[in-house]
Formats: C-alpha cells, structure tokens, sequence
C-alpha cells in the first residue's frame, strides 16, 4: 500500500474518489459527500487530500478542509474501502494528514461521521479514542418533490433572486461576516471563490436593491448541494428564507436539476422549519467527533 498527498486532485482522482465515497455510502447506507476542492481552504498550498492505494486501486482518502486560519479547526473527513477496513489503512492516513496540518499550523480538528456507521460499529469510538461533540452536529436533509412558490404569494412583488455579480461581493462579504461571526477578510475570500468555481452556483436575495441574503449551490452528480445560506439579521423571520429556497430550486430546475440536499445544525430548529416547509426531509445525522490529542 503506498500513501500519497495532493493540493488537488485531477480528473482520474476525483473520479476515483466519487466512486470510493459512493461505494462506502451504499456499504454503510450513510449519505456523506466529501467535498474533492481546496477552492475554500485558508492556505491554497496546502496538501488537502491524502489517498491511500493498493497498487493503482484507490482503498482510502482523507480530505482536510481548513476555511479558516490556524487558530481554528480542521474538519477531517476519513474514509477507507469497506473491504480494506482493519488493514491499519485509516491509521497510515492520518499519521501523513497529521503532519501536513501540523506544519501549517494546525493543532485543532474534528473527524466527521455519521449517526448510521456509529450505531453500526458501537466500538468505534472506544477503539480510536474519540468523543462525540454534540453541539457539532448537523442533518443531512434532501428533496426530489420540493414545494413550490404559491403565484399569490406577496413576496413575489417585493423579493428578487439573481446570480450573484461581482458588483455585489462586498455588500454580500459584509452580511456574511454578520450572521456568520468570520472577519471581512475570511467572508470575503469564501464569497470571491464560490463566485470563481465552476461548479458552484452563487445566488443572491435582494429587496430593494438591497441583499437580503446568499447561498451558494455546488452542482453534483445526483443531486444540487445548497450550502453558506443565510438570511441577514435585518430580514429575518418574514419568510424570506423559504421563498428564497423555493425560488432557486425552481430556477434550478428550469435547468435540469432534480434532486436537492443542504444540512442543518439540529439546535437551529427555526432554518429546519423552513427547510422542511420547502419539502425537505431529515434522512441522516452528521457527527463530529475530537481526540483528546486535539
């Protein structure tokens, strides 16, 4: 088995590593999706993903996803081929992912999992010395029969939702920087790269001009990723949230789009209520788990 890092992956990796992340969800019945850019990360030269191979077969991946500077967490996401699990694979991946971390810094993180594999492998936690933290966790919520926006719907005369334009950036940086607490430097660059990728589509809610909220949708395979929504401060708790929603969706599917997922922290009970009145629905629980050498 050999253990190489990469900045980024090209196309046969990335290829690869959708098929190792969908064979480990049928085999667990998990939903995780581990996000294959550094387009996010704080340092763009930093080695983000570290693959595991049995001769030109791909067994393992470790992606680190670090948004932010060194004083803050990295999100680990960790997986390994269901049949090459005990093979001591998991442990040679982090020992590398470890090291890059340490180097630039890093001396916090969390792994992520699901609710699912943990009830599976009751074990799991003991054997690798891991706690669960429960304030970290989020649902993985989905829907292919999203409702829709009601023509007599009031919000329709007040409400507009456009892509977003590089005229809108700082205006957006600064309400992400408000209802997310990341200083204007972080905001700012998150903004600027979902505007800059590819497969990521940004759109915008403004109300007289004014932007009202964000969100950015990555465009996957099997289904439409929503993810940095929010609503600023000023305009919440009108209903802005789920027109903004039904709105997207619908002009997604004017281009094809069919299936829609996001997930919600599971204390934020008021985003899950508007999530939910736009047809979204429960189907797994992500957790974050620490070591004590964290």
């Amino acid at each position: 088995m050999k253990v190489i890092e990469r900045i980024t992956l090209n196309n046969e990796e990335t290829k690869q590593a959708i098929g190792l992340n969908k064979k480990i969800n049928k085999a667990d019945n998990t939903y995780s999706k581990i996000y294959l850019s550094n387009k996010y990360n704080y340092f763009s030269d930093m080695p983000t993903f570290v693959l595991a191979y049995e001769e030109q077969k791909l067994i393992g991946l470790t992606m680190l996803y670090a948004d932010d500077g060194p004083n803050e967490e990295v999100e680990v996401h960790l997986v390994v081929d269901p049949e090459f699990r005990r093979h001591h694979v998991a442990t040679k991946m982090w020992a590398h992912a470890k090291q890059i971390m340490l180097q630039y810094g890093y001396h916090k993180w969390e792994f992520v999992s699901e609710k699912v594999f943990l009830a599976k492998n009751p074990d799991f936690l003991a054997n690798c010395n891991l706690t669960v933290v429960k304030e970290d966790s989020d649902y993985y919520m989905q829907t292919s029969e999203p409702v829709s926006i009601e023509k007599a719907d009031k919000l329709n005369q007040v409400l507009a939702v456009k892509p977003l334009t590089t005229n809108y950036v700082a205006q957006v940086a600064t309400a992400h920087s408000n209802a997310f607490g990341d200083a204007i430097a972080t905001s700012t660059k998150y903004i600027k790269n979902s505007l800059l990728d590819k497969d990521t589509k940004s759109f915008i809610l403004l109300k007289d001009n004014e932007v009202a909220g964000y969100c950015a949708v990555d465009h996957g395979d099997n289904e439409d990723y929503f993810f940095g929504l929010f609503i600023d401060k000023p305009f919440r708790g009108q209903g802005f949230g789920t027109f903004f929603i039904k709105k997207m969706i619908a002009i997604l599917q004017k281009e094809g789009s069919r299936v829609f997922a996001l997930n919600a922290d599971v204390t934020n009970k008021a985003a899950i209520h508007i999530y939910e009145k736009a047809g979204f629905k429960i189907l797994s629980e992500t957790l974050y788990l620490k070591s004590q050498e964290s």
